[in-house]
C-alpha cells in the first residue's frame, strides 16, 4: 500500500489541485498532509475548501502546523490575533473579502474552523515513520511530546528518534527547493511560498511530485535512497 506525504501548502491553491490530480490517490492508498494550509499564500479560504472536500476520504490524514494553531488561537481568541498577525504574512484572509480583520474573521466558515480544531491533528504514525509539521525530541514519544515542539521544533534541531523511526515533517522551509534528507529525519517544506514547489513524497518508493505555484509539475526520486522501498 502507497503512502504519501504532503508539505507545507498555505493557501497555494492552484499547486495543490494540480498535485492532487497528479497523484489519483486511489482509496487503499494513505497521504498525510504535514500541515501549515494557511497564512502567506493567495487562497486560503479556497485551499481549506478544497481540504474539506477531502477530507471525507478516510484514508486522507491531516496533520496541524504552527500557523494553522496560530490561526486557530485568533479564532478562539481575541487576545491571539495580533500574535497570529505578526506571523501570518501581509493580508492573509484576503481570499474571504474585504475589510478589517474582525470582520474577515466573521465570515469565515464553520466548515473551515472545523476542519483545523476537529478533523486535524498532531501527528500520524507507523510502523516505520512519524510524521509530524515540526519535529520532536528523540527520547519521546509523539504521545509524550508537547505540542509546541510538534509543531515549532526546526530541522536544524532534529536528531535521530531513539524509537528507530524515521521522521517525516515540515515546517523548516528549503531555500533550495529540494527535500532535505538527513536520513532519520525527512523534510518535504520545499518552499512553495518563496516561488518554489509543492511537494508530496511517496514514502513506498521515495518518488516525489513537486508543483509550482503555476501548476507546473516536475518528478523525481531521491537518489540517496535509490533502490531502497520502505515499509509503511
Amino acid at each position: 500500500m502507497a503512502l504519501y506525504a504532503v508539505g507545507d501548502i498555505h493557501g497555494h491553491l492552484i499547486a495543490l489541485k494540480s498535485l492532487m490530480n497528479a497523484l489519483e490517490i486511489e482509496d487503499h492508498e494513505t497521504i498525510v498532509f504535514l500541515g501549515d494550509y494557511v497564512d502567506k499564500g493567495p487562497d486560503v479560504a479556497g485551499t481549506l475548501d478544497f481540504l474539506v472536500e477531502l477530507s471525507s476520504r478516510e484514508n486522507f490524514i491531516f496533520l496541524r502546523g504552527n500557523h494553522d494553531q496560530l490561526f486557530i488561537d485568533a479564532l478562539l481568541d481575541k487576545n491571539a490575533v495580533k500574535v497570529w498577525e505578526c506571523l501570518a504574512g501581509e493580508d492573509p484572509l484576503r481570499s474571504y473579502g474585504s475589510g478589517n480583520t474582525e470582520d474577515l474573521i466573521s465570515k469565515i466558515p464553520s466548515s473551515h474552523k472545523d476542519f483545523l480544531i476537529n478533523r486535524c491533528k498532531d501527528f500520524h504514525e507507523t510502523e516505520s515513520y512519524i510524521f509530524v509539521h515540526g519535529g520532536m525530541r528523540p527520547h519521546l514519544s509523539p504521545e509524550q511530546e508537547d505540542i509546541d515542539h510538534l509543531h515549532w521544533l526546526t530541522l536544524g534541531q532534529a536528531q535521530a528518534h531513539e524509537s528507530g523511526k524515521t521522521i517525516v515533517c515540515g515546517h523548516s522551509s528549503q531555500a533550495s527547493g529540494q527535500i532535505a534528507d538527513l536520513k532519520h529525519t525527512i523534510c518535504i517544506d520545499t518552499g512553495v511560498t518563496k516561488g518554489k514547489s509543492l511537494t508530496c513524497l511517496n514514502i513506498t518508493d521515495f518518488s516525489y511530485t513537486q508543483v509550482s505555484p503555476k501548476g507546473q509539475i516536475h518528478r523525481g526520486k531521491l537518489s540517496a535512497r535509490a533502490g531502497e522501498s520502505a515499509q509503511s
